[in-house]
Formats: structure tokens, C-alpha cells, sequence
């Protein structure tokens, strides 16, 4: 229960940080502009692009007691599950909603893959790769936490003030619906693998510390301009 209440204490931090930061009121309170929604939903797709690729190394790492479970969000991630819906055709779907041509995808979709290239390529900032794999398994479910809480938010505003279709934001909806189990179930994985290969708390909490030491959200959302000033308004 310690382990769990860690973890989730933590992303309901990151949660809260994003909810509460000028990024996130601007896109559910319509003050912005179109160019900022945009940003924000090539952003978006930027970050979840690659997410059957992370979690089939996820998959790799795993313990057997949450393979089964891994294994199964990547599959429904790529379709291949019982409802096959392929959530990176959402994406493009959502990409093409907002006029973002075919040069604009391309450039989406091959700036994602440079994130993986870099993650692959670029010396460990860990020791071993079960610390690796926790780092990214814990960025991973603290998404799923997030987005079963605000992606429907987020969905509504997209609908109300950058006027997309409903069809065209099934990605936000979809989200808000299953992620509320794949959070559940994000946090036994978490808590299984930290107990499976032996993290000690105090590795486990430097870990979520370094992990953490940026909002995630924010980042991947909004950029590193957004962060830093939502950062140095902390200071």
C-alpha cells in the first residue's frame, strides 16, 4: 500500500500541475486561439505516436505477473483487441481534422520517431535497464491517470471552441472511458514491478523524483517555454 500511495500521490501532483497551469485553463476556457489548439494537437500527437512502440518495450521489461496485462494495451493501442480501434488512426484522424496537411503529418509522425531514435541512441541516465523501463512505465501510467481524468475536458473544449466534430475527438473520449481501468491497472503494474525486481523505496522515490522533475504534461503538450514559465512562477 506504501509503494501504491507513492506512486499515485505523485501523479496526482503532475495531474493537478497541469490542470491548474495557464496552458491547460487556456485550452478548456476558449481564450485562446486557433494556432495554440493547433500547436497543442500536433503536440499531442507528437507524444502518443509511439505509444504501441513504448509499450512493447514495456512488454519486454515486464514481470509475468503484468505482462498479460501490457500486452494488452499495446494491442488495443494498434486495434488488434476486440473493439479495433487503432488509436494512432485517431490521431491522424484528428490531425486531418484540423487541416494538418500530409507535409505536416509527415513531419509529425517523423518527429516522433526521432524521440524514440533519441531515447535509444543517448547514454543511460540509469544504471540498468529495470530502472529504465520503471522510469518510462511510470511516465507511461501517469498519462493514463491524467487522461482518464481530463481528456475529457479536453475533448469538449476542443469541440466547443476549435469547433472539431465529435468523430474527430474519439481519441479524447476513448481515452476518458478506458483509462480510468488502465489507470487502475497501470498502478498494479507499477507496484508489481517495483516489488518483482527489488526497487528499494528510497531508489523507487528517486527515481519518481527524477522522473518527475519536470510536469510531464506540460512538456509534451505545451513545450519547454510553457514549462519554464509555469515553473518559474513556482520560484
Amino acid at each position: 500500500m506504501l509503494i501504491r500511495n507513492l506512486i499515485e500521490s505523485r501523479y496526482a501532483e503532475q495531474t493537478k500541475f497541469f490542470e491548474q497551469s495557464e496552458g491547460f485553463q487556456h485550452l478548456v476556457s476558449g481564450v485562446a486561439n486557433i494556432k495554440f489548439y493547433d500547436e497543442f494537437i500536433a503536440n499531442l500527437c507528437k507524444t502518443h505516436l509511439k505509444s504501441p512502440q513504448i509499450l512493447a518495450f514495456l512488454y519486454a521489461a515486464a514481470p509475468p505477473t503484468v505482462a498479460n496485462t501490457i500486452q494488452h494495451n499495446m494491442l488495443e493501442e494498434l486495434g488488434f483487441d476486440a473493439e479495433g480501434i487503432c488509436h494512432p488512426d485517431l490521431l491522424r484522424k484528428l490531425a486531418s481534422a484540423v487541416g494538418l496537411d500530409n507535409a505536416k503529418q509527415a513531419q509529425i509522425e517523423a518527429s516522433s520517431q526521432a524521440e524514440l531514435h533519441k531515447m535509444c541512441s543517448e547514454p543511460m541516465l540509469y544504471g540498468t535497464l529495470k530502472e529504465l523501463a520503471l522510469s518510462v512505465l511510470l511516465e507511461v501510467t501517469c498519462f493514463e491517470w491524467m487522461l482518464s481524468r481530463l481528456s475529457g475536458k479536453m475533448g469538449i473544449a476542443l469541440q466547443q471552441y476549435r469547433k472539431l466534430e465529435k468523430e474527430s475527438l474519439e481519441w479524447f473520449f476513448h481515452h476518458s472511458e478506458v483509462d480510468i481501468r488502465h489507470a487502475e491497472e497501470g498502478l498494479d503494474s507499477v507496484v508489481n514491478y517495483v516489488e518483482y525486481y527489488g526497487f528499494e523505496i528510497d531508489d523507487l522515490k528517486t527515481i519518481l523524483d527524477i522522473t518527475f522533475r519536470e510536469n510531464i504534461f506540460i512538456k509534451r503538450y505545451f513545450g519547454e517555454i510553457a514549462l519554464a514559465k509555469e515553473t518559474e512562477m513556482l520560484t
